[in-house]
C-alpha cells in the first residue's frame, strides 16, 4: 500500500502544483486605459497606471520631449473615476493648473478638462471615449480566465487523506486524535475558504492552493518529527490564513494602509527591542522569546512590517524624508539582528532592503542607500564573524575528517538521508532524519526529500519561484508602486529564505538557520508566510481574482 501511495503522492502533487503554476503564470491582466494625457501639438498619451511620472526623461511614464519641461516634472495619480491628483516634484519652471502655480510637493485634485501648463506646454487629462471603453471591455473578456479551483481542491483533499493514512501506517499509535483532527480541520478550512469567496465572485485561487498544499506538507513534517506539535502548528496556520484575509481587505484602501505605517513602525521597533531585552538563545542566536508555554520569533513578524514600511506610492518615492526614514529603520533592524547573532535573518532583511531600495530609485536615494548598505554590511561582518566562524569553516568541507561528525553533522546527515529517499521518498513518517536536531526547520529540504522524495521537494521550490515570477509580472498592470514593491519585497524574502534553507542543507551555502516558507515547522514562520501572501494577492490585477481589490474596481473605464 505504501508503495502505491508513494507513486500517487507524486502524481497528485505534480497535478496540483503544475496546474496552479501554469494558470498563475499564463493568465495575465490586460492593462487598463484610465484616460489620456493630451499635450498641445505633442500628441495624446494613454494613461495605463494609477500613478504616472510626467517629464522629459525617457524613463517617465508620460514623456514630453521638450527642453522646457524638467526631466521629472510632476506626478499624476488616479483618485477616482473622474478625478486625478497632480503634484509638482520640484520642477524648474513650475506646474500650473488653470493659471495657478502649484506649490512644490503639495497634492492638488484636478478633473478632466482642467488646463495644465508645464514649461510653457499646455495639456489636459481626458477620459477614454465610450467606444474605446467598450473595446477595452471586449478585450478583457477575451483574457484567459484563472483555472477553476474545484479539481485542485479535490486533488489536495485526496492528498491530505492519503497523508493521514500514510502516517497511521508508518507511526501507528504515535498518531493522536489531534493529528487526524488537524488534517480534517485544514481540509474543511480550505473548502470553506474557496466556497465562501467563490460565491462572492472571486476566481483566482492558485496562490492559496499552492499555500494550502505546502501547508499540508508542513503538518506532515511536524507530525513526523513530533506529533504533539501538530495541533499548535495548525493553530498558527489558521491564524496566518485569518491574517492574510484581513490584510487583503485592509490593503484595498491605499490611503488607509499608508496611515497605518507609523503604528507598524513603532510596533516593529518595540518587537525587536523586546527580543533583545528578553530573548532566549537557541543554537547561538538570541532570536526567541517565551510567553508562558509558547515561544515565538519576533523577527518573523517584523518581516511583514518591513515590507510595508519600505513600500511607497510614486509620490512618496520622490520624498527624501521617506527614503531616509526607511534607511534608518533598516539599519536599526540589521543592528538588532547583529546583536542577536541571527545571521540568516539579517541576510534576508539586507537583501530585501537592497531590492526595495532599487525599486524606490532616485539619485539621492542611491547615495543614502548605498552608504547605509555598506555600513550595515560592515556591522554584520564585525558582529557575526565570531559566531559563524565554525559554519563558514565547515562550508564546502562537511565531509572532511574531524568535521563530518562535528560542525558538518547536520548537513551530512541531511544529504545522506535525503539521498536515501530517492525520487519517491520513503513515505511520511518512515525517515530517519527526524532524529537530527532542527531537521524539521533548518534542514527541512532534506527532511522532505527523504520522506516525500526528490520530485515533491523540487516542486515545493518551484512554488516559491512561481510566486516570485508572478510578483515581477504584476509590475506591468499594477495599480500602484506601493503594491508592486510589496509584492517584490515579499518575493525577495521568500526566494532568499528558500535559497538559504535549501542550499544550506546541501552545503552549497553555509548553514544559516532559516526556515523554508510554509514548509518548515514553526508557528511564527507559518503566520508570517501566510501574511506575506497578502502582498502577492494585492498585486494580482486579474479580473475579480484578488481579495485585495474590490470586485470590478479596476475594470470600468
Amino acid at each position: 500500500m505504501t508503495t502505491v501511495f508513494r507513486w500517487l503522492f507524486v502524481v497528485l502533487a505534480a497535478y496540483i502544483l503544475l496546474i496552479a503554476i501554469v494558470s498563475l503564470l499564463t493568465s495575465r491582466a490586460t492593462p487598463e486605459i484610465w484616460g489620456y494625457f493630451m499635450v498641445e501639438d505633442g500628441g495624446n498619451f494613454p494613461i495605463t497606471h494609477w500613478e504616472n511620472v510626467i517629464g522629459r526623461s525617457k524613463s517617465t511614464d508620460l514623456n514630453i520631449p521638450l527642453v522646457t519641461v524638467s526631466n521629472n516634472q510632476a506626478i499624476l495619480s488616479r483618485y477616482d473615476a473622474e478625478h486625478w491628483v497632480l503634484k509638482d516634484i520640484g520642477s524648474e519652471n513650475g506646474t500650473f493648473v488653470n493659471g495657478q502655480q502649484l506649490d512644490a510637493n503639495k497634492r492638488y485634485m484636478i478633473g478632466s478638462g482642467d488646463e495644465i501648463v508645464m514649461g510653457g506646454v499646455y495639456s489636459t487629462v481626458a477620459p477614454p471615449s465610450i467606444e474605446e471603453s467598450k473595446n477595452n471591455e471586449v478585450m478583457r473578456r477575451m483574457d484567459k480566465e484563472p483555472v477553476a479551483p474545484w479539481k485542485i481542491l479535490l486533488a489536495i483533499t485526496a492528498f491530505q487523506a492519503m497523508t493521514v493514512v500514510q502516517l497511521l501506517l508508518s507511526m501507528g499509535e504515535e498518531i493522536t486524535v489531534g493529528v487526524v483532527a488537524s488534517f480534517m480541520i485544514l481540509t474543511a478550512v480550505m473548502w470553506a475558504y474557496v466556497s465562501f469567496f467563490k460565491a462572492r465572485g472571486r476566481k483566482g485561487f492558485e496562490m492559496e492552493m499552492i499555500a494550502f498544499f505546502m501547508s499540508t506538507i508542513n503538518l506532515a513534517v511536524t507530525t513526523s518529527f513530533n506529533p504533539t506539535d501538530t495541533v499548535k502548528e495548525l493553530i498558527a496556520l489558521l491564524i496566518g490564513v485569518a491574517l492574510m484575509i484581513f490584510m487583503c481587505v485592509y490593503l484595498r484602501d491605499l490611503d488607509r494602509t499608508r496611515k497605518l505605517r507609523p503604528a507598524l513602525l513603532v510596533l516593529a521597533i518595540a518587537a525587536l527591542f523586546v527580543n533583545l531585552a528578553f530573548g532566549r538563545a537557541e543554537f547561538g542566536a538570541t532570536n526567541w522569546i517565551r510567553i508562558g508555554s509558547m515561544q515565538m520569533q519576533p523577527s518573523e513578524i517584523v518581516k511583514v512590517a518591513f515590507i510595508v514600511l519600505g513600500a511607497g506610492t510614486l509620490e512618496e518615492l520622490y520624498d527624501r524624508r521617506n527614503t531616509i526614514m526607511y534607511a534608518l529603520f533598516s539599519l536599526y533592524c540589521l543592528g538588532c539582528l547583529a546583536l542577536m547573532n541571527d545571521f540568516g535573518t539579517a541576510l534576508i532583511f539586507f537583501t530585501t532592503y537592497l531590492v526595495v531600495s532599487f525599486l524606490r530609485s532616485g539619485d539621492f536615494s542611491k547615495m543614502v542607500l548605498t552608504g547605509v548598505g555598506a555600513a550595515a554590511m560592515g556591522l554584520m561582518a564585525l558582529k557575526f564573524r565570531p559566531h559563524i566562524a565554525s559554519r563558514f569553516a565547515a562550508w564546502g568541507h562537511v565531509w572532511d575528517a574531524g568535521i563530518v561528525d562535528d560542525a558538518g553533522y547536520q548537513q551530512t546527515r541531511a544529504m545522506s538521508m535525503g539521498a536515501g529517499g530517492g525520487l519517491l521518498g520513503l513515505g511520511a513518517g518512515n525517515g530517519s532524519l527526524k532524529d537530527v536536531v532542527a531537521s524539521n526547520t533548518d534542514l527541512v529540504f532534506g527532511f522532505v526529500t527523504e520522506d516525500w522524495g526528490y520530485i515533491i521537494a523540487v516542486l515545493l521550490v518551484l512554488c516559491i519561484i512561481t510566486l516570485s515570477l508572478f510578483a515581477v509580472m504584476s509590475i506591468v498592470a499594477g495599480r500602484s508602486t506601493f503594491y508592486t514593491i510589496c509584492a517584490c519585497g515579499a518575493a525577495t524574502m521568500f526566494m532568499v529564505q528558500t535559497m538559504l534553507n535549501v542550499f544550506g542543507s546541501i552545503d552549497l551555502f553555509p548553514l544559516t538557520g532559516v526556515t523554508f516558507p510554509f514548509v518548515s515547522t514553526g508557528g511564527t514562520s507559518m503566520v508570517a508566510s501566510w501574511a506575506m501572501l497578502a502582498y502577492f494577492k494585492a498585486a494580482d490585477m486579474r479580473r475579480n481574482a484578488s481579495l485585495a481589490v474590490n470586485r470590478e474596481e479596476v475594470w470600468y473605464a
